[in-house]
């Protein structure tokens, strides 16, 4: 009895699928690697509390939401008002990925030491890769999701 109530589960278990998403390829892993490494160049620009590393990470054409020069500028206000800060990412979700453009969802936060600039929110990353490395070329804040 316990040897065919055995083979019964084995069969039913062999009915039994778990699928944990898409197949996902190397040159996937690879792209979306090179992305998470675009927030460590991130997160080691606000570490070194310079703005012309964090300026560096966008596309010189970058208009949306502000210019590259308005990136350094704010930059340098920021790091000179509180110093180094800590760049956090919190979620990634990739969007869009491709060879040479991506769409990720960011969440994340920037810690200050005096905690008065600490922030952080969710927001809408667009990339391009130039050159082999990836630049970011426009970003909006995603609204915040009501419960």
């Amino acid at each position: 009895m316990r040897r065919a109530l055995l083979l019964v589960l084995l069969a039913a278990g062999a009915c039994v699928r778990l699928d944990f998403g898409r197949r996902v390829s190397d040159d996937e892993l690879r792209l979306r690697r090179e992305l998470e490494g675009y927030y460590l160049d991130a997160a080691a620009a606000f570490a070194a509390a310079s703005p012309e590393a964090l300026a560096a990470l966008y596309d010189p054409a970058i208009t949306r939401p502000m210019t590259r020069e308005k990136i350094r500028e704010w930059g340098v206000e920021f790091f000179g008002k509180h110093g180094p800060a800590r760049f956090k990412v919190e979620k990634l979700e990739f969007d869009r990925l491709g060879y040479q453009d991506a769409v990720v969802t960011l969440t994340y936060r920037v810690e200050t030491r005096d905690g008065e600039g600490s922030f952080g929110g969710v927001e809408q990353d667009e990339f391009v890769k130039k050159g082999g490395r990836w630049l970011m070329t426009g970003w909006e804040k995603v609204p915040a999701r009501s419960k």
